[in-house]
């Protein structure tokens, strides 16, 4: 079998996670996807399935 070798160099980051805490229950989890855009607004529920409160809030995401 052949081998090739890859340094840290040959990485790059190819999606973005953002840490979310709910603000009802306080439960946190990390938001994968398409919640990274600059300036915009994201309607998020804290999950009763895994865990959370069930409670619908609004995350604004600035990457300031």
């Amino acid at each position: 079998m052949k081998q090739i070798y890859r340094t840290y160099k040959d990485t790059e980051v190819v999606e973005l996670g953002v840490n979310v805490a709910c603000p009802a229950c306080k439960r946190e989890w990390m938001e994968y996807g398409d919640k990274t855009n600059c300036g915009e607004t994201y309607e998020l529920e804290c999950d009763p399935d895994d865990g959370g409160c069930g409670e619908k809030f609004e995350m604004y995401f600035d990457a300031s």
